[in-house]
């Protein structure tokens, strides 16, 4: 199976999902490792990743139509990736935050230098939202 975006960003969204409900159960991620203070910030954490993971798994699905919301997601995932390696290293959210930081900044660079490549349009349009 060739590598599209399609296929990554419905995958990352099945990936973000994953996430949501890991962070839906105290004792399942302290047991991998990662430390957060009270559950109603994981909960938090896991309403915003079903989110981006439903925006995700639909954008999959028009992407030309729907690629600036995977574009702004690359955007989160920069800022992601740095709480989450800086918490990681420095703070105390536990070793296993500074893979997931990488993780994001990887899927973040993936985002936005792959759509610009298979869509054939400019970053300005995908930040803009002026594809045409």
């Amino acid at each position: 199976m060739p590598f599209t975006m399609k296929n990554f960003v419905f995958w990352s969204g099945v990936y973000n999902a994953g996430l949501a409900l890991t962070l839906t159960c105290p004792p399942f991620y302290k047991l991998l490792g990662l430390n957060i203070p009270a559950p109603l910030w994981g909960w938090l954490l896991a309403g915003f990743l079903a989110f981006t993971s439903a925006t995700l798994i639909l954008s999959s699905r028009k992407l030309r139509q729907r690629a600036t919301f995977v574009y702004h997601e690359a955007i989160l995932r920069y800022i992601s990736a740095l709480l989450l390696v800086t918490a990681g290293l420095f703070g105390d959210l536990g070793l296993i935050a500074v893979p997931l930081g990488l993780g994001d900044l990887a899927i973040g660079l993936v985002y936005m230098f792959g759509l610009p490549k298979e869509l054939g349009v400019s970053h300005c349009a995908l930040l803009c939202d002026s594809i045409d």
